[in-house]
């Protein structure tokens, strides 16, 4: 029986437009993938994600693998990637807030120590969640088991009685492995129909 609904924040709540992601690629002489990669892919990311390290060596280690990537410099892009983010996907937090009548409601992430202040004073959604486990805070990331059991541990039920939804397989994947029922998210009409196949009712 599911007692909780865990939802990653980037790619799910967080709206990635990966229309506009392409257009940059394309702009900037770089691989389809390349631009997510550079960002989110290399060791110094995995590092503010753990809490360690800082954003300007992360900043650095991103340019110098969109370099490589295109084999040219990039001017610009820095002041543009922030486009490939386009707020909240406003379907997705519909569902989460119906869903708080029946069951917890928990966001899990891999984000810097900003992810807190964003939802509080960008978003406005801080309320939204019973628990938010950020991986910067806690010094655990998925696809860890760990920080699956830490947000289940959280939310005061098994894992068992967890369902998780990310953009990413192998996030999926490291949920699973942690017993809860896990699904990778393609939109928000197929996040419902997972849910009801649960026995999620809202």
């Amino acid at each position: 029986m599911i007692e909780a609904v865990l939802f990653d924040y980037g790619g799910v709540i967080g709206d990635l437009n990966r229309e506009e992601m392409r257009r940059l690629e394309e702009k900037y002489g770089l691989p389809r993938g390349g631009l997510f990669s550079a960002l989110y892919e290399i060791p110094q990311w995995r590092e503010i994600s753990l809490g360690r390290g800082s954003e300007r060596e992360w900043l650095k280690a991103v340019l110098a693998r969109l370099y490589e990537l295109a084999g040219r410099p990039s001017p610009g892009i820095r002041q543009e990637w922030p486009k490939i983010w386009r707020g909240l996907n406003e379907d997705v937090v519909s569902l989460a807030r119906k869903l708080r009548s029946r069951y917890k409601v928990g966001l899990l992430s891999n984000a810097t120590k900003d992810l807190e202040e964003m939802l509080l004073e960008h978003h406005g959604i801080s309320d939204l969640f019973d628990v938010v486990i950020n991986s910067a805070r806690v010094g655990l990331a998925k696809p860890d088991v760990r920080i699956f059991q830490l947000a289940a541990e959280r939310l005061g039920v098994p894992a068992s009685a967890c369902v998780f939804t990310d953009d990413m397989p192998h996030n999926v994947e490291g949920a699973r492995a942690a017993g809860m029922r896990a699904f990778q998210f393609q939109g928000a009409a197929h996040l419902e129909s997972e849910l009801q196949a649960l026995g999620v009712e809202w």
